[in-house]
């Protein structure tokens, strides 16, 4: 190919229509494979070209940006890797130049590019110079080369990040901190080199929790910082003020040294300096937010993120009004335009948020201060007072305590009056309000003296602005989540009135394409209702009526193409949700065949709806679908020929396992299938996920057909020998993604075990076919189940149930029973069944219970837990 050839090539890639683009990608991607150092050399050579269009050279940057990391077929390593020596150091030299060309655009493309390069060539202690030539550029007195380094620093540590790449020494990390810090010296005049800096500085923190462990270090960027972010330039400031959000999520547990400075700088920016505001209120909800999930993951464990939350705690508790008073006036702000497409955050967003997280630290001492702005702002003349009230009560929905649910029933009837305001803005926010709430205390809704009121003002604005149904939409969801377990509650008896306003609320013709979340919403919502139904006439005739809408949609009725996939694919759901409920003697057959074509002619993007509708059918009228089988396989052929789209294969082998499980032996016609789902399990180049689907699928294809399938014994043997010993190999690898992957690969294995020896086993009447598999079971799970691995309790239980499975078929046979015998009564079985007893579960103590019965009666071996 010829540089010219190439060019032209990137131009269609890049910028031309769709057609023309996806052609050329392909042939890009073809000679990338093929010709991996030309292809690299043209790269370079183009964006080094100052006589080439910027956008052009960009298009060649990002391509070598892109691709760089991909794997190269042929040789399959990755494309940077598989191209020759020459060719790398020409290709960086080239990028390492243009990082000081004329223009912006094209110096941060080339810092871009050195930054992916480098991720990859780091970690092998390649390119050893780069580090110490742009620390030493970072000080140098030309501001182009000054700022290029420290740019160009920045990108390879989010580089690295991104690859989740250790890639540099202490050493190295230590020279690349103190470049960056020269960059944001307070006397350092140039303002984009300060900004670049501390953006840099930003990115670098990933890597520097072990620098600042060391206390020169740590107080020294830290002071840095904290200074910047007290500058009199307000650009500078909010760069600071950003790059501090993430400075106390990564040094999260070097909080106790710093909160008090860090308080001191950032109150003064909590109010009235718009997006520097936000930046200061968005520093402390991260705080809070770390602090939440520290709660969640180690409860009362020391650990020094715990002693870091207790800091936080005491803190808050002592400085809670230098918090809540300012996000409380905050919240008389406006918030713009709330019908722009685009909402960002807001500072009065931003502050309700931190008002709920102070309110939840610092406890019971803040509630009477938050309770007194609400009561002397609700009924305000001025809307921004009444919003403002509306929002605090938001904040206090959030935090979940006895106390607080007093506050909110005694009040709830109040903030009904600001859903009927006249102030747009009064009315959207208490919607907001409504629906947290109604997720956090629904029973505040169900057992108020006045829920009959409520509901009837519910269901009149859902007549309102779609911006502010959207979120009364979300009330309902909540509400209708446990009706059960409010059987007297006005939201329980008048369920079906809800379905009603629901279902018309989701055909309102004035949804906009922007607004098609409140359609999934409402199904949301409507599901919940029926999924508390149990009187199957009831399911039945809503069955009718989701089907006849259906019907409408697909009859020709105008309706635009995005509003009509997303009601057909609510009604899909809630024609699930209906079958499932349902069985052959439910629905009359004229009906069902009336359901069956038409829910074989909707829209082709709602197929995959299709197929779980037609699984819950398979469910419900199994004697029905033998009469439609044929056309059943026959739709499912086509997504299940078409592994490439993943969605759609696994959705269509979802729903023909379901078939088969419903047909059993009627399947028999269509059962040669199996043998193109042993041909993916056996090719190598098949993705290794959908296999795990395709290994379930052949599970419940067998389990239906059980002895009818028992020709395919020979296949299935063998793709059982392959998953145990792909789940071993992966499991001694060294990649994170390949022990992931094992660890699902195992579990799957196992329940598939356990599916062939039912299939194929009776009670003391065993299978000889399968005597072997059970030496190679024993192998497996002794590998893949020890201790040392730290398997889940579910998969020991699994595990445990298919050894006592082995048991059940085989222990008649003399020779398997001995066998069986010295690996049951082993102390690998022994340790797990006691690892068992420790959890309380009532299916671990079932499987305990019937583990020793099993010891005892057949093997007379007296089992001690402790």
């Amino acid at each position: 190919m010829q540089p010219q050839q190439f060019l032209d090539l990137v131009q269609c890639a890049f910028f031309e229509s769709n057609t023309q683009r996806s052609s050329a990608e392909q042939v890009l991607l073809k000679y990338k494979d093929e010709c991996p150092d030309e292809f690299m050399v043209y790269c370079a050579q183009a964006f080094s070209n100052r006589g080439i269009q910027n956008r052009i050279r960009v298009a060649c940057s990002t391509l070598v940006k892109r691709l760089v990391g991909l794997i190269h077929p042929p040789s399959n390593q990755i494309t940077w890797l598989a191209c020759s020596q020459q060719t790398k150091n020409d290709v960086k030299l080239k990028f390492m130049e243009q990082l000081i060309d004329p223009e912006n655009t094209i110096r941060r493309s080339a810092a871009n590019t050195i930054s992916e390069i480098c991720a990859i060539e780091l970690p092998r202690q390649e390119w050893p110079d780069l580090i110490s030539r742009l620390t030493t550029n970072s000080k140098h007195t030309d501001i182009l080369i000054k700022v290029s380094a420290i740019m160009t620093l920045g990108y390879i540590c989010e580089a690295l990040k991104t690859h989740q790449s250790s890639g540099i020494s202490e050493q190295d990390s230590k020279v690349i901190l103190m470049g960056i810090c020269v960059g944001m010296d307070l006397n350092e005049q140039t303002l984009e080199i300060r900004l670049t800096a501390i953006k840099a500085l930003q990115d670098s923190l990933y890597f520097m929790n072990n620098l600042f462990k060391q206390q020169e270090i740590f107080t020294y960027v830290k002071n840095l910082i904290l200074s910047n972010a007290i500058c009199n330039i307000q650009e500078v400031k909010h760069k600071a003020l950003q790059c501090l959000i993430d400075f106390v999520k990564q040094l999260f547990t070097f909080l106790p040294a710093f909160i008090n400075e860090l308080f001191q700088t950032t109150q003064a920016s909590f109010e009235n300096q718009g997006e520097i505001s936000i930046a200061a209120i968005e520093i402390w909800n991260t705080i809070c937010a770390e602090m939440k999930e520290e709660i969640t993951q180690n409860g009362n464990q020391q650990t020094p993120e715990s002693n870091a939350v207790d800091c936080c705690v005491q803190f808050f508790k002592k400085n809670y009004e230098g918090f809540l008073l300012p996000f409380m006036r905050n919240l008389l702000l406006d918030s713009g335009d709330v019908d722009d497409e685009y909402q960002g955050l807001s500072v009065p967003d931003s502050s309700c948020k931190g008002l709920a997280f102070i309110i939840d630290f610092a406890g019971v001492n803040t509630y009477e201060l938050v309770k007194n702005f609400i009561q002397n702002t609700l009924t305000h003349q001025q809307w921004e007072y009444r919003k403002a009230s509306v929002m605090a009560f938001g904040a206090l929905a959030e935090v979940q305590t006895k106390e607080i649910e007093i506050l909110i029933k005694s009040a709830l009837s109040n903030l009904f009056t600001c859903l009927i305001d006249q102030h747009y803005k009064v009315k959207k926010a208490t919607a907001q309000t409504l629906s947290r709430v109604a997720e956090n205390y629904p029973q505040c809704f169900h057992e108020h003296d006045q829920a009959n009121h409520m509901l009837a003002t519910l269901l009149d604005q859902l007549n309102n602005k779609i911006s502010i149904v959207q979120h009364l939409i979300w009330v309902f969801v909540y509400l209708t989540e446990q009706l059960q377990l409010f059987s007297n509650s006005i939201f329980n008896r008048e369920k079906f009135t809800i379905l009603q306003h629901l279902a018309s609320t989701s055909v309102r013709a004035d949804i906009k394409n922007s607004e098609i979340a409140l359609i999934d919403t409402a199904f949301m919502a409507i599901l919940n209702i029926i999924y508390s139904v149990t009187d199957t006439k009831l399911c039945n005739d809503y069955l009718i009526q989701f089907f006849q809408q259906i019907q409408l949609l697909e009859s020709g009725t105008q309706v635009p193409a995005e509003i009509k996939y997303h009601l057909e694919m609510g009604l899909m759901s809630a024609m699930h949700g209906c079958v499932v409920r349902l069985d052959d003697s439910t629905t009359p057959e004229s009906v069902f065949e009336s359901i069956m074509k038409t829910l074989s002619n909707v829209d082709s993007r709602v197929k995959n709806d299709y197929f779980y509708v037609l699984s819950g059918i398979a469910y419900a009228f199994k004697k029905k679908l033998s009469k439609y089988s044929s056309q059943l396989i026959g739709e499912l052929n086509k997504p299940l020929s078409e592994p490439d789209d993943m969605e759609s294969f696994k959705t269509a082998l979802f729903c023909l396992a379901d078939i088969a499980r419903a047909m059993e032996e009627e399947f028999v016609p269509y059962m040669n299938i199996l043998n193109y789902f042993f041909g993916l399990i056996k090719n190598p180049n098949f993705n290794r996920e959908l296999k795990l689907q395709v290994y379930n699928a052949i599970a419940d294809i067998i389990l239906g057909l059980k002895e009818k399938s028992f020709q395919f014994l020979g296949d299935l043997k063998e793709i059982l020998k392959l998953g145990f010993a792909a789940s071993m190999d992966l499991t001694k690898s060294q990649q994170n993604v390949d022990q992931d992957y094992a660890e699902r690969l195992k579990e799957t294995m196992t329940s598939f075990y356990t599916c062939i020896l039912h299939a194929y086993c009776e009670p003391n009447i065993p299978n000889f076919d399968l005597r072997d598999t059970v030496d190679w079971f024993i192998i497996f799970c002794t590998e893949m189940c020890s201790l040392k691995l730290k398997p889940t309790i579910e998969y020991v239980r699994l595990t445990l149930c298919c050894i006592f499975d082995c048991s059940h078929f085989f222990q008649t046979v003399p020779e398997m029973k001995i066998k069986l015998k010295d690996f049951i009564t082993s102390d690998f079985v022994i340790e797990l069944i006691r690892k068992m007893s420790q959890f309380n579960d009532k299916d671990y103590q079932e499987c305990v219970s019937f583990a020793k019965q099993l010891l005892n009666d057949v093997y007379g071996f007296q089992l001690k837990l402790y």
